[in-house]
């Protein structure tokens, strides 16, 4: 049994939802991968901004703290300009001081080595001079000069017109922040959830904690030695779950920010939610669409080309196809539609070959039937009538008649199974057979017997013959007859019509030993003889109906044998009943008809 094979449909929605699947799930790890990378970047972003935030607020503190120092010294200068500069050293803890001119120019300081400097043509102090001379004051920021033993320096105007610029050593700058975070600093909370803390060097949290931070510090602390780079974001875990830790340094001190990787994804779960929803949408919306299309656009056009093909195999090649819904569908359309032209024309070519061998068979078989030659059309004892209508071109029905001898008559009708050119060859065989076997034995019986040995032979094709065969004494009316499974005769004497009775033989062609007897008949004068075929009482109406025995024995009752061509008018009666009775209804076998009518001995 042939394997049912799957539909174009079925196979295109299965790879297009394999192909959907697929994208899906490669745009859906891609977008997660893209979230995680997220997900760092907004933690390193949140960290940084943490420990930004702590250190400005550390070192703006120091700063404000150093800018006070100076401000103080500068009116201790402005109340006494001839102040001791190095008392300055020792009264406010700091480690220079420096008056500058308008100009830029150091003109005294604790450190006599830059008497003279010209701090506003200096790379390093140019921008610091600037701002002081424009504003009253400046700040070079902690922190800002790469070489820890250069000072940092706040600046403030003098009432002349000078500047003092008080320098800062890294001591004094680690001594002033430990004060701050000793005093104020205390932990913070990054986001909503992070911490941020504060560790010296032997790593002891010296930033003052909020309440409950206990726990909390613990978990950020966990393996808490800060390695790597200072400001690069480190992932690290407690318990199963993940941390993002930062750490940055500000004097001696650490100062750290950790986050938990789920607050961060807490923020952005909503959207990683909306994109897997609108992810599904999508590919859903992809593949019923890319679904409908290929359905509208390729499914149908081919089921439509499929069903005209149907009609056409089935036989009807009138059928057009007419897909046009794209440039290769036309094409397929119009070559279809071409190769049916072709094969019509084809077709034609062989009925109209065909047509012009059966006529050529149809002729030659007629011509193998007798006819009524000048002598037997005049002979003073009997009258003869035959007529074949065949079914198809060519039929299997056949009868024959000639004389023997000057007063011996050979008549006979027969029917071969089947129709057509194989019946018709069949016909000609088991007529030329009945032919030349009857004129070689004394006894009709004998004659038909060695006819059906020889029709037997050679007949694999498992056909045989229906024959009814008679020899008639035209002087006496002394009528032998064989009936090799043949329809019986009808005999009408003085009008009346009834089937001849006799005994029914085996039909020829089936079993090559098979007897056949020889019986016999006296006819008289205005005997009539009809011999048929069942195409006669087996013909049918518009109803499936048959005609029927007792349909012929109505039409030949009360025939006159004193009718002029009195055989002619049985058979074209018989014809015009069966007609009548058909009312238009397709021949469905061969109608042949021989009439015999005796005169009467001269």
């Amino acid at each position: 049994m042939r394997r049912k094979l799957p539909t174009i449909t079925s196979q295109l929605n299965k790879w297009l939802l394999l192909i959907t699947i697929g994208m899906f799930l490669l745009t859906s790890a891609f977008s997660l991968a893209i979230q995680q990378k997220i997900v760092q970047t907004e933690a390193e972003r949140l960290l940084r901004i943490a420990i930004d935030d702590e250190i400005g607020y550390i070192t703006g503190r120091a700063e404000e703290d150093f800018m006070v120092i100076t401000e103080m010294m500068a009116d201790d200068i402005n109340e006494d300009t001839d102040v001791d500069l190095y008392a300055f050293l020792s009264w406010y803890g700091v480690s220079e001081v420096n008056i500058l001119n308008e100009n830029g120019i150091v003109t005294s300081s604790t450190d006599a080595g830059i008497v003279g400097r010209d701090l506003k043509s200096d790379p390093l102090y140019a921008d610091f001079f600037a701002r002081l001379k424009e504003n009253g004051k400046s700040v070079i920021p902690l922190y800002s000069i790469a070489d820890d033993t250069v000072p940092e320096y706040n600046g403030v105007r003098l009432n002349n017109g000078d500047y003092v610029q008080v320098g800062y050593s890294t001591e004094i700058i680690d001594t002033d922040i430990t004060k701050i975070i000793d005093s104020f600093t205390s932990n913070r909370h990054v986001h909503e959830n992070g911490l941020l803390f504060i560790i010296d060097e032997n790593n002891n949290i010296v930033s003052r904690p909020y309440e409950g931070d206990s726990a909390s510090i613990g978990k950020a602390l966990e393996g808490r030695e800060t390695h790597g780079a200072t400001g690069f974001m480190r992932r690290v875990s407690f318990n199963g779950d993940t941390y993002y830790r930062m750490y940055d340094t500000i004097s001696r001190y650490r100062i750290v920010a950790v986050i938990s990787q789920n607050e961060i994804m807490e923020n952005i779960r909503i959207n990683i939610i909306m994109i897997v929803i609108l992810g599904v949408i999508l590919f859903v919306t992809l593949f019923i669409s890319v679904s409908m299309l290929v359905k509208q656009k390729v499914t149908r056009p081919v089921n439509e080309i499929a069903g005209t093909l149907a009609s056409i195999t089935n036989g009807d090649l009138e059928e057009k196809v007419s897909v046009r819904t794209s440039s290769e569908f036309d094409t397929i359309s119009d070559g279809i539609n071409m190769t049916v032209d072709a094969l019509k024309a084809h077709i034609a070519q062989e009925y109209a070959r065909i047509d012009e061998e059966l006529r050529y068979a149809r002729e030659i078989q007629y011509s193998a039937l007798p006819v009524l030659t000048k002598a037997l059309k005049n002979n003073q004892y009997f009258s003869l009538f035959s007529s074949m209508n065949t079914a198809k071109e060519v039929g299997g029905d056949f009868y024959d008649f000639y004389m023997t001898d000057e007063y011996t008559l050979v008549f006979m009708i027969a029917d071969v199974s089947g129709k057509g050119i194989p019946a018709a060859m069949f016909m000609m065989k088991g007529k030329a057979t009945l032919h030349d076997n009857i004129a070689h034995f004394d006894s009709l019986g004998d004659s038909v017997s060695r006819a059906n040995e020889q029709i037997c032979e050679g007949n694999e094709a498992g056909m045989f013959i229906t024959a009814w065969v008679g020899t008639l004494d035209i002087r006496t009316g002394e009528l032998s007859f064989v009936n090799a499974g043949h329809n019986p005769p009808v005999l009408i004497r003085d009008g009346k019509a009834e089937f001849l009775k006799m005994k029914t033989d085996l039909i020829l062609g089936t079993m090559d030993d098979a007897e056949y007897q020889t019986q016999s008949l006296k006819l008289r004068k205005g005997d009539i003889l009809y011999l048929y075929t069942d195409g006669v009482t087996e013909a049918t109406d518009t109803n499936s109906g048959f005609y029927g025995e007792k349909r012929l024995i109505a039409a030949l009752n009360g025939i006159s044998p004193n009718e002029e061509d009195i055989c002619g008018t049985v058979c074209r009666k018989v014809s015009d009943s069966v007609a009548q009775f058909a009312g238009g209804a397709p021949q469905a076998d061969d109608i042949t008809m021989l009439c015999l009518s005796i005169k009467g001995s001269g």
